[in-house]
């Protein structure tokens, strides 16, 4: 727990806590490297056991290091993943080296535009902490590399560079076939949609959710073309994040004043309402969280944003709304880690560590 401890509560210190000589925008920026940095060493120096997925990596990491390049083909694995474990194999036979290099690799492409983002570290970070691919940047290696992929699909999105973006999507693909949901990022970050479209919104979400399972047989032909995973529905009882983006989404709409939100605010804003589509499905499949994750991720730079626009109407709510979520989702990551957690992350034991 130790660890966790430090790579939350610090950052929250630094920027919180007034240093002489260093002004706010410079604290806001330590303390969101010095996460980064720190949830990137947690990541490089895991131990084998952390992770569900970790030791299935590692085996097919060290079946790599004796194939010959050629081979690679035949494998059932996404080739930019196939050849991403050969290339580093040409300069080490270390697992742990492997996760090390990988975990550097993730963070690089995600902590750029975060930093270009980032208004409020501390409700960006407890917020990046209570979403599932926090979890998955200790377990699943081939999505996290495709979702990190996607940042830098989002900045040609953001950018409008067509062509570029594509490209980046193609790589996210062959790393993880989910990211084939990444072609939704650049029509839908472009779209305007306003508080106006709630009319439309609403009830259509409604209906999604009431015909969740009629909707999902029908998009299940195409989920198990495109995925590795069967689209046969389970119960899942997954609905409280449901009910919590769909919040983040009423204070998104709600809080601000519009007139001050600029285009980038409305893309990401976008991003959410996506996220709430697509966890509607959740319920009946994990598949469904795992397409999410593309999005979900942009949701801890959306809402500082949506903050700093506030209307003099909703300033109040959204000043105690910033402190209570802060306090809220620390305290549940705190609680959640206390246990066994998802995807075996916690306790967390570094490599060096005998764990039984």
């Amino acid at each position: 727990m130790l660890p966790f401890v430090i790579l939350l509560l610090v950052p929250i210190a630094i920027q919180h806590i007034k240093i002489k000589g260093i002004d706010y925008s410079k604290k806001c920026q330590f303390a969101l490297t010095f996460f980064f940095v720190g949830l990137t060493l947690l990541v490089m120096l895991r131990h084998k056991t952390i992770g569900t997925d970790t030791q299935l990596y590692i085996y097919y990491f060290e079946r790599f290091n004796v194939m010959e390049w050629s081979e690679i083909p035949d494998l059932s694995l996404e080739l930019g993943y196939s050849y991403y474990n050969k290339l580093i194999s040409v300069f080490t036979d270390d697992p742990q080296v492997f996760l090390a290099i990988t975990a550097v690799v993730i963070s690089a492409m995600i902590y750029p535009t975060y930093r270009r983002l980032c208004l409020d570290p501390s409700l960006t970070i407890v917020l990046f902490c209570i979403m599932s691919t926090f979890v998955m940047m200790f377990s699943g290696i081939r999505q996290m590399i495709a979702i990190a992929i996607g940042f830098i699909a989002y900045e040609f999105t953001r950018k409008k560079k067509l062509f570029p973006f594509i490209l980046a999507v193609a790589v996210a693909v062959m790393f993880h076939s989910s990211a084939f949901m990444l072609i939704f990022m650049y029509p839908l970050f472009h779209a305007k949609i306003t508080k106006k479209w709630l009319y439309i919104i609403v009830p259509l979400t409604f209906v999604l959710f009431v015909f969740n399972a009629q909707v999902f047989s029908v998009l299940s032909v195409v989920l198990e073309h495109y995925t590795r995973f069967s689209a046969t529905t389970v119960s899942t009882g997954a609905y409280a994040m449901i009910a919590l983006f769909a919040v983040f989404a009423l204070f998104s709409f709600f809080v601000p004043d519009e007139d001050l939100v600029d285009a980038e605010t409305i893309g990401l804003r976008n991003f959410l309402l996506l996220s709430i589509f697509i966890q509607i499905f959740a319920p009946l499949h994990t598949l469904a969280m795992r397409m999410n994750y593309y999005y979900i991720i942009f949701i801890p730079l959306l809402l500082p944003k949506i903050i700093q626009t506030k209307s003099v109407r909703w300033r109040q709510v959204a000043i105690a709304g910033r402190y209570v979520m802060v306090v809220f989702f620390l305290l549940y990551f705190f609680v959640s880690a206390s246990g066994e957690g998802a995807l075996d992350v916690f306790p967390y034991h570094f490599f060096w560590e005998d764990v039984v």
